[in-house]
């Protein structure tokens, strides 16, 4: 006898309605094409679910022990499940997906040492504690105290080119943008903050990075032994011995030690 999920055919023949007064072929060929329909929607049933297999958060933390991040192709060949089914484990858990690659790539929360931008990489692939690309760039941005360039930016995120993401974000009024020595420093949207960063880089940008030890060494000698010049005489004096220092470098190391000449300094 036919059997499906160890219910015979009687006991699902019970269930159909008037099957014992089929008076003709026609009627009773319907009723078991009916029949073999419920048998085999039930035996397909019973392997679907023979076959799923059972899993807990246990182990998808487990899979993680194993490797710190996990493409979303190895997470649902390891566990042969639908793809809700992993998120709806991944979410009780916790977890961060990589702004590059198209958020391929998946960690637990619990994984990532964020640096002081809060970004995180596991080789080539990048996490961030913002989130996405879009989130990520407008956070650091943000916190910079002086705002970013495309440039500079690009380097920090190991992106290729930012500017397309900056244009985008400036059009959604995400960010503020201004020309600053020749290139564009984005900045945060809110007026009272983008106008401290651009303050703050002003004043960076104004004061000069000091030579190399050796150069100053070169140029304090000089100006021992030839006390009455001016800087761009001792400037001239270092090229005759290789060591190029441009005026405003030789008054860099004037004012950062506190030293003065006579005469000669405002006419140089």
């Amino acid at each position: 006898m036919l059997e499906t999920q160890n219910t015979p055919i009687s006991e699902v023949l019970r269930l159909l309605p008037y099957h014992e007064n089929c008076q003709d072929w026609a009627q009773y060929d319907i009723v078991i094409m009916f029949v073999l329909l419920i048998v085999i929607t039930l035996s397909l049933l019973g392997t679907v679910l023979m076959r799923t297999p059972q899993f807990t958060l246990n182990d998808v933390i487990k899979s993680f022990a194993h490797k710190e991040v996990l493409s979303k192709a190895e997470l649902l060949q390891e566990y042969g499940c639908s793809p809700i089914t992993v998120w709806r484990l991944l979410r009780q858990v916790g977890y961060v997906t990589s702004y590059n690659y198209n958020a391929k790539y998946y960690t637990l929360a619990t994984t990532p040492q964020f640096d002081d931008h809060g970004l995180w990489a596991y080789q080539d692939i990048r996490f961030s504690k913002w989130g996405t690309l879009p989130e990520t760039v407008v956070a650091v941005v943000e916190r910079s105290c002086v705002g970013m360039t495309a440039h500079e930016l690009a380097e920090l995120l190991h992106v290729r080119n930012a500017k397309p993401l900056l244009t985008q974000l400036i059009l959604k009024q995400r960010l503020w943008r201004e020309a600053v020595d020749r290139s564009f420093v984005y900045l945060a949207v809110q007026q009272n903050l983008h106008e401290q960063q651009l303050q703050r880089r002003a004043e960076r940008a104004s004061v000069r990075l000091l030579p190399e030890p050796q150069q100053i060494i070169a140029l304090l000698v000089e100006m021992i032994r030839h006390p009455q010049q001016t800087p761009r005489q001792w400037a001239e004096r270092l090229v005759r011995r290789n060591i190029r220092l441009e005026t405003q470098d030789i008054r860099a190391v004037m004012e950062h030690y506190h030293l003065t000449v006579k005469k000669g300094l405002l006419n140089s």
